[in-house]
């Protein structure tokens, strides 16, 4: 085969692999990592019923405490009735009447209060004031779920389009090989295996590109979801992304986590409104004191409206219900024995995470560092293999190996900053703040 008939060749497979250049799609709309946390939290469905959850909670605490009040009660009656029938003398005036109609109406107040329960308003009020503190770091505890599920798709979204990148400079480089391969046929000075592998080394970077591309696309979806947009959103890198920071003072995020946490303080909170509804139901063992009082105003139209008025002190004391005191407090006991259990372990559950987390932002600094002195060798290592394949010194497929090492080297790095930045929102988490 002739050195035209290659070249011909070569160039028909050179334009199939470049392929007509894509039609340029629209830039998405960029946000921050502030800026996607925030949309999250308004969009998020767990977040948004953790508020809700709150705000029940608030209005069981104001109920809780009324209990301490008296109640009242107005009440109004009000009727009129007819009997119709033959004619009959009036006993009084002697009249003939056909029907008797009569008017009543009557008006009233009434009111109780429980003067001594047994501590039971105690119990509730403080069953109450646990339930909405325990609401409350429900919804701390879902802003940072939400907050990790959103960081997580803002750094795949940012990290497929850093890959996109390095894929594009991989294809840059293909094609860079492709022009002197060909060079050098024309020149004798390569053979026709060179130029095809060339070829085939372009094709396998495009197609490297358009898959993640694909991907780029995918994260960029689900970061738009999770933010309440449709389409694709892409992440947009600041200061507050910036791998490694400063250390961390692990020994003070412990002993944080230890009393602050959400998931503690759920937990704590979890406790005391155990506690309170075991005060509650060991109120029955003790009398209830009640006083009750009723005004009204009763009458019909022909007569005067009397007064009605009575007040009533009760006491009752349920000295044997069958058991079911005991059924109640015991079931209750086994609650709050429950609950101080699972606060004892969510704590052991945060240390286990938290040392997991450190460990794991510890591996990937080092990672950091390791990979960034491997992409400056492997770019070192490409620049002078490509010279010396220009010069003849070395074939094609020694040539491929550096810039496959480059390319490793690059998605590493990519890779290890990442799970730095994953670790660390892992820890704020688990904080509930951002460090």
């Amino acid at each position: 085969m002739s050195i035209s008939a290659i070249r011909w060749f070569l160039g028909v497979c050179g334009c199939s692999v470049l392929g007509a250049p894509a039609a340029r799609a629209q830039a998405p709309q960029a946000v921050t990592l502030a800026e996607a946390l925030r949309l999250a939290a308004q969009h998020d469905p767990n977040v948004v019923q953790a508020q809700g959850n709150l705000r029940s909670a608030g209005s069981s605490v104001r109920a809780a405490k009324s209990q301490y009040l008296p109640s009242l009660t107005a009440s109004s009656n009000g009727g009129s009735s007819f009997t119709d029938g033959p004619g009959r003398p009036d006993p009084i005036t002697g009249a003939i009447v056909s029907g008797q109609s009569s008017q009543s109406l009557s008006l009233g107040l009434s009111s109780d209060v429980d003067l001594f329960t047994g501590f039971r308003r105690g119990g509730d009020v403080k069953a109450a004031n646990a339930r909405e503190e325990g609401a409350g770091a429900s919804v701390d505890e879902s802003m940072a779920r939400s907050a990790l599920e959103t960081s997580g798709d803002f750094f795949s979204a940012l990290a497929s389009r850093e890959l996109v990148e390095a894929r594009k400079r991989s294809v840059a480089r293909a094609e860079q090989q492709l022009a002197i391969a060909v060079a050098k046929l024309t020149t004798r000075s390569a053979n026709v295996a060179d130029s095809l592998r060339a070829v085939v080394q372009l094709g396998e970077a495009k197609l490297n590109l358009a898959s993640e591309e694909a991907s780029l696309a995918r994260a960029e979806a689900s970061l738009a979801r999770r933010i309440g947009f449709r389409g694709r959103v892409a992440a947009m890198e600041d200061s507050s992304l910036i791998a490694p920071g400063l250390p961390l003072d692990t020994t003070a995020i412990m002993a944080e986590a230890m009393t602050r946490a959400p998931a503690v303080r759920r937990t704590e909170a979890a406790v005391r409104g155990a506690e309170g509804s075991l005060s509650s139901a060991k109120s029955s063992y003790w009398p209830q004191l009640r006083l009750s009082g009723n005004y009204a105003y009763a009458g019909r139209r022909t007569d005067s409206l009397y007064n009605q008025r009575n007040i009533t002190l009760g006491l009752s004391w349920p000295l044997f219900n069958r058991f079911q005191r005991e059924q109640q407090v015991s079931e209750r006991q086994t609650t709050l024995d429950t609950e101080r259990a699972r606060a004892e372990d969510a704590k052991r559950e945060i240390s286990a995470n938290l040392t997991t987390q450190f460990a794991a932002l510890d591996a990937a600094r080092e990672r950091i560092a390791l990979t960034r002195l491997s992409v400056q060798a492997a770019r070192a290592d490409v620049t002078v293999a490509l010279e010396r394949y220009r010069l003849g010194s070395i074939n094609i497929t020694e040539l491929n190996a550096a810039e496959a090492g480059l390319t490793r080297a690059e998605e590493s790095a990519v890779s290890a900053r990442f799970e730095y930045l994953r670790a660390k929102a892992q820890i704020e988490s688990i904080l509930g703040r951002k460090l």
